[in-house]
């Protein structure tokens, strides 16, 4: 846009605006960096047409900005001042006439203020792309000395630039939620949401009674989760069992009922066939109780598989998508825009499952002492994730410190560990994430359990102490079988009875390994 395009964007948004009842927001900062941005001579003792049009315009658009918040203008003084402004360019008195004098209803007045607003701060979003383009293509063309790393230069640009890619929103990006105390709507917005909360039909429940007792309910729209444990300790297997029990036993509460739920799962590791069988073996075996064996596979039809995977994971009416990718060919700009890309065809996603995000290389983060870029790059998720209201859940390797412990024999490892930052990679990652679980398998006399420990968590009010740890047992057919709709099966100790049993505490002779 041209600086009079600019000018009468400018003046038009400030007197729609005034026509809006009720209206919680002006533009007038919007408008004055439209003024700011305009550079007219210093001195000129005879202005050209042009010039002397964009003065008039620039002065009648800072008289509007400096007026009070609820004025009223008179529709007949704008355009004697706006015709006056114009002078003898008729085509753009036209262009003012009409963008003024329509009559609109207060719907389509708060589309146009909207579209106006965007297509202003769009034009000035592009320009910022052009400074920083501008001045990193000076940099290395002209003063390449200058750049004493060229990985950190580029990871610079790129980061500088991620804003502009990966914004959809018309408002500030950086603002996650806003509360205005003297609009009734956004702060009974906030309240909806506690309420749901409390009732729980925003919240994901899990199968296992345990899990759902540690985080008070379940799983809450916008969570960040990261699930630490060791390698082969049932990551994938823990992961892939919450996505189906968040299929088949929730119900989509909608934010937009316009839209579809989706539950995403990203996998940058397992082939699509082992997570499938997985899905349809777990599936199988927690209903009917019965082995499903290899021979079994071998013989029913693909499309028998299918249907009955598909029937039971849209049982309750989620959309499901499952994708593997190569992680080496992807980014953090990458699952934004995948998200971006679904969102565009219709979908509300309730669920983003990333299997591992720290196999994702973290091109375009900030760089600096080790762990830096991976904890940037968790950070980039969650801001992205949190502000759709999409919980986020990753599976994500210990360190060899952690591994240090099972050598020298600690007990309770998830108890021991929780809390004190033992991620591969970075240290920090506790300080990007909503929420922590830790989980290893311990196995006692032949029979393996998983036990889990909650770490940070954050939430209001206090989860008691103890139902932050529990034990799930596996069982011969099933694993660790779903008993959100039966008895708990959750155990307090390894090798314990179920909780209320009278048989909680282990013998001792069961836990002679």
């Amino acid at each position: 846009m041209n600086n009079k395009h600019l000018l009468v964007n400018g003046i038009t948004l400030l007197y729609r605006e005034s026509q809006v009842p009720s209206i919680t927001e002006r533009s007038s900062d919007l408008v004055r960096t439209i003024i700011t941005n305009i550079k007219l001579p210093d001195f000129q003792l005879t202005l050209d047409p042009e010039t002397k049009i964009i003065t008039n315009l620039r002065n009648t658009a800072l008289a509007m900005c400096n007026d009070p918040d609820d004025h009223i203008y008179e529709h007949v003084e704008i355009l004697q001042q706006l015709k006056l402004d114009t002078d003898e360019d008729t085509e753009l008195y036209e262009a003012l006439v009409g963008a003024i004098s329509a009559e609109m209803s207060e719907q389509s007045l708060k589309r146009t203020v909207t579209n106006m607003r965007r297509s202003i701060q769009n034009h000035f979003r592009q320009e910022e792309v052009k400074k920083v383009l501008k001045q990193a293509n000076s940099l290395i063309n002209y003063k390449p000395e200058d750049i004493k790393d060229f990985k950190s230069f580029v990871g610079t640009l790129i980061s500088s630039l991620e804003p502009f890619q990966t914004d959809a929103l018309t408002k500030d990006p950086a603002i996650i939620s806003h509360v205005s105390f003297d609009n009734d709507e956004s702060m009974e917005s906030v309240f909806r949401d506690i309420k749901k909360e409390q009732d729980g039909s925003s919240i994901l429940k899990t199968g296992w009674q345990g899990i759902n007792r540690m985080l008070r309910g379940g799983f809450r729209r916008g969570e960040n989760v990261i699930i630490g444990a060791l390698q082969h300790k049932y990551k994938t297997g823990f992961t892939l069992s919450l996505f189906k029990q968040f299929a088949l036993y929730n119900v989509p509460e909608m934010i937009d009922k316009t839209k579809k739920p989706l539950l995403l799962r990203i996998s940058f590791e397992d082939e699509m066939k082992n997570n499938l069988q997985f899905l349809y073996t777990s599936l199988k075996e927690n209903e009917t109780r019965e082995a499903v064996s290899e021979t079994e596979l071998l013989d029913l039809e693909e499309s028998t598989l299918r249907s009955y995977v598909q029937e039971r994971m849209k049982i309750n009416g989620y959309h499901i998508e499952m994708l593997r990718v190569d992680p080496s060919r992807w980014s953090y700009l990458h699952i934004c825009n995948k998200i971006l890309e679904l969102e565009s065809e219709g979908y509300e996603i309730h669920l983003c499952m990333l299997d591992y995000l720290g196999l994702v290389p973290t091109t375009g983060c900030v760089i600096g002492p080790a762990g830096t870029d991976m904890r940037d790059l968790f950070r980039r998720i969650r801001n992205f994730t949190s502000t759709r209201k999409i919980t986020t859940i990753t599976p994500h390797q210990l360190s060899t410190d952690a591994k240090q412990l099972i050598r020298d024999g600690k007990e309770d490892f998830v108890k021991q560990i929780a809390g004190k930052g033992y991620y591969a990679g970075c240290k920090q990652l506790d300080q990007e994430v909503d929420l922590e679980l830790y989980i290893h398998i311990e196995i006692v006399n032949g029979k393996s359990w998983l036990t889990v420990q909650r770490g940070k968590h954050r939430i209001v009010g206090q989860t008691p102490l103890i139902d932050q740890f529990c034990v799930l047992p596996f069982e011969p057919i099933g694993g660790i079988l779903d008993d959100i709709n039966g008895a708990d099966t959750t155990r307090r100790k390894v090798g314990g009875g179920p909780i209320g049993s009278g048989e909680e505490t282990p013998h001792w002779g069961f836990l002679d390994t």
